[in-house]
């Protein structure tokens, strides 16, 4: 079966990662939780001086709003492959008992659980299943089986929060996601965020980022997702970000990440000198 990236609107989405290089993303942002449940190979997280690995058989748990840096390791294989599982807040809330009166508390940026009971792995797979084969399956089975995944997780104690955008990037960076392709200007922008466009880039200034450079980064990092996630043509990933030349699109994706798109594939096999520095230009900060 070809991979793709399996959503389910108001429920959540999986997807089958697979990378055949060894590479560093540097400053990669989570809007959403993500778990990641490691098959082959080793997943490193990197943030403020903390690190975090997960290996085949853990469970590697990101939440929202973090920006990280992430290295596959690969197998003696020369594979890393994993599970993911994205969950929409729109659930979140189930994750509170009825006996609980405060909300529960965010757990610490990154986390790997080690040991899983059998259980909860086959939850996991059961639930990507579900998601893979949505067609097959009612909403609410699907809806049920996610939810089993997030009470499975507050038998560990983590939850999550719904939390709104913390500044005006954020805000900006989640405008320009639900339609990557657009040529979004900063007019269409100030207009969905109910503000003039001179309020706009006022205050993408005082938080060190513009527009620009957001709209490359947005773009950038959902096609990073394709190459991963799905079989989808390089030059089809391309179109679908926003770029009708993919030589134009390889060129931007390299002073991203400091590889070509083919290296996720396996056509590339060597990282290039300056690709482990990651960018500091607001979430995940691109130079034209």
């Amino acid at each position: 079966m070809e991979r793709t990236i399996n959503l389910c609107p108001g429920i959540g989405a999986s997807a089958h990662i697979i990378q055949h290089t060894e590479l560093l993303f540097p400053s990669v942002y989570f809007e959403q939780p993500h778990l990641y449940l490691v098959q082959q190979g080793h997943k490193r997280v990197r943030w403020q001086q903390h690190e975090v690995v997960a290996h085949a058989g853990e469970l590697l748990i990101i939440d929202g709003g973090q920006t990280v840096d992430i290295i596959n390791g690969l197998s003696d294989e020369g594979v890393f492959s994993c599970q993911l599982l994205i969950c929409d807040p729109l659930l979140f809330h189930v994750q509170q008992t009825p006996d609980e009166t405060a909300p529960p508390a965010p757990f610490d940026a990154v986390l790997a659980l080690r040991n899983l009971p059998c259980a909860l792995m086959h939850s996991f797979e059961t639930t990507s299943l579900a998601l893979a084969l949505k067609q097959r399956f009612p909403p609410i089975i699907i809806r049920h089986k996610m939810l089993e995944i997030l009470l499975w997780l507050k038998q560990f104690n983590i939850s999550f929060i719904h939390n709104e955008a913390r500044n005006l990037t954020q805000r900006v960076r989640r405008c320009l996601a639900t339609d990557p392709h657009n040529i979004w200007t900063a007019a269409k922008v100030a207009e969905s965020l109910s503000m003039s466009e001179v309020v706009l880039r006022r205050k993408l200034s005082l938080e060190n980022t513009a527009l620009r450079n957001l709209m490359i980064d947005v773009r950038m990092s959902s096609a990073l997702t394709l190459l991963q996630s799905t079989d989808w043509p390089i030059s089809a990933i391309s179109q679908h970000v926003g770029y009708e030349s993919s030589s134009r699109f390889a060129e931007r994706f390299r002073k991203r990440f400091g590889f070509a798109p083919t290296a996720i594939r396996g056509h590339q096999r060597i990282m290039e000198p300056g690709a482990i520095q990651p960018y500091r230009l607001s979430l995940m900060g691109v130079q034209e």
